[in-house]
């Protein structure tokens, strides 16, 4: 039995796959397997698993139909033979001493889950990302999964067992929130947490999550997600915390995704309630008065501004890159 389960799900990720699975492999921590679950990918994602798998015997590979990220995280969990799991996204990659730094820090104190901190960047800049929790206390990190903790399971060693314990399994039909609604999920019961204040996951922001296709079925989606949480935690202290969290993320995905679907009016209709809330959102100032405008009649002029600003930084960044 190997010490951990390294699982990474793909779907048409010829591109990007190769930089995280050549990461992986050449971490410094080596008693690890790493099962590559082809979700039914159309471009060559496959015969790239084929062609890891014939280089290194530590590297497992499963092609299956598609059913989409929860799906296949779930597969990977009932293939994985360690001790320990964790995910990686195939358009990320790592630093090679993470696992070594995860798994003593594990082991030391049989954690069930043993947390990190992560870096999130793209092609131009880099910023370090602490999860440190206030409290090893599940109770309360599943609070801070509502405020200042990610809910990302690739920074985040989990004791296998785990999941079977306590029936946990990733949630399917839903976008966005599956990683966050399985920490809450494991959360709740009375587990053992560590913290390793070290970053090795290079999470790869991508300017293309700014324009994810957006419509009636996305909102009622975002909605549906909403409920799962208000039922989850029913009866929990966090529930009104992560109520509120999910209503924003709501709110959220649609100013940002919704310039093709929702009209000014259409849009104040739907968010007007939300104008006294907006300063309570993780936004830079300018977005927030963009956001608030939005609220007020002002969507699709806000959000074209929005968008404005974002490229002309782009643009800046690119300029900086060239220059120094």
């Amino acid at each position: 039995m190997p010490a951990i389960s390294i699982i990474v799900p793909i779907y048409n990720m010829e591109h990007l796959m190769r930089r995280c699975i050549d990461s992986l492999l050449a971490q410094t921590f080596t008693d690890y397997e790493l099962l590559l679950i082809d979700d039914g990918s159309k471009d060559g994602s496959w015969s790239i698993c084929q062609e890891y798998a014939r280089k290194d015997p530590r590297v497992s590979i499963y092609h299956k139909e598609n059913g989409g990220l929860s799906d296949a995280r779930n597969y990977g969990l009932s293939k994985a033979t360690g001790k320990y799991t964790i995910f990686a996204d195939p358009d990320d990659w790592v630093s090679p001493e993470g696992l070594d730094c995860l798994y003593a820090t594990a082991e030391r104190e049989q954690a069930d889950m043993t947390m990190c901190d992560l870096y999130r960047e793209d092609e131009y800049s880099r910023h370090y990302v602490c999860q440190r929790p206030q409290s090893l206390q599940a109770e309360d990190v599943l609070k801070e999964l509502f405020a200042n903790i990610q809910g990302f399971t690739v920074n985040k060693l989990i004791r296998r067992d785990v999941y079977t314990r306590f029936g946990i399994s990733y949630p399917k039909g839903i976008y966005g929130c599956e990683d966050q609604y399985t920490m809450a999920a494991i959360l709740l019961h009375d587990i053992k947490i560590a913290y390793e204040p070290v970053a090795f996951y290079h999470y790869m922001y991508n300017s293309a999550s700014l324009t994810r296709h957006y419509d009636e079925r996305t909102y009622e989606m975002d909605m549906r997600v909403l409920e799962m949480f208000r039922t989850l935690l029913d009866g929990n202290p966090t529930q009104q915390l992560a109520v509120t969290y999910q209503e924003n993320a709501v709110f959220t995905r649609a100013f940002w995704n919704g310039r093709d679907y929702y009209s000014s009016a259409a849009f104040q209709k739907r968010f007007a309630f939300f104008r006294n809330r907006v300063n309570s959102l993780e936004e830079m100032g300018v977005i927030k008065l963009c956001m608030a405008a939005a609220c007020c009649g002002w969507y699709q002029l806000s959000v074209k501004l929005v968008f404005f600003l974002f490229e002309t930084k782009q643009v800046i960044k690119r300029l900086k890159r060239l220059l120094f």
